[in-house]
């Protein structure tokens, strides 16, 4: 069975995030106080692409040892400026690359690159080590209609591990996939 891991854009607050994080948390411990509420983390390039190299190490030193950090690359794939270093700062908080199939031949991924598709279908025809699809719209906060796509995305993923991206879904939504997956045994 695939193990899927859902995966919020940011820690920064949505809209309805308003009771999240405590009043008086300084903005610089919010890091450390997502990384105890949820597994992972998914940051977009140009998050991750402009914080220098201190960020990114202290990134890795707020959370738990058990906590990964997904990095989307851009329209240049892997030659997108500042991964390796990236990945080489997080260490084994380092998750993986997410990437769209056109921006590159998925024969030519490295080991730890999660192919962003759009939809469960194209998770059946990809050969990469591990996926990662953008869960539809609406169904973040819809867990009956959820768990129905989650078990299609385990029949696709077909062993493989993957990602389901929730975008800036709410914190609380999140959890709730969290404890969905560890109920139909895909954690």
């Amino acid at each position: 069975m695939s193990r899927i891991l859902p995966v919020r854009t940011g820690w920064d607050p949505s809209p309805g995030d308003a009771d999240f994080y405590p009043d008086d948390l300084p903005e610089d411990w919010r890091l450390t106080y997502f990384a105890n509420a949820l597994e992972a983390v998914a940051l977009d390039t140009d998050v991750w692409g402009r914080a220098d190299a201190g960020r990114i190490a202290q990134w890795s030193r707020d959370v738990p040892a058990s906590f990964a950090f997904y990095l989307h690359v851009g329209k240049r794939g892997m030659a997108e400026p500042g991964c390796a270093e990236a990945q080489r700062l997080l260490g084994e908080h380092f998750g993986g690359w997410t990437l769209r199939p056109d921006q590159g031949g998925e024969g030519d991924l490295p080991e730890t690159v999660h192919v962003l598709l759009g939809s469960v279908s194209a998770a059946a025809e990809s050969h990469a080590s591990a996926l990662a699809c953008e869960v539809p719209a609406g169904l973040d906060n819809d867990l009956r209609a959820a768990r129905g796509w989650l078990e299609e995305l385990a029949a696709a993923a077909r062993g493989r591990p993957a990602l389901a991206l929730m975008g800036r879904a709410r914190f609380e939504d999140v959890q709730r996939w969290q404890s969905l997956v560890e109920l139909l045994g895909l954690s």
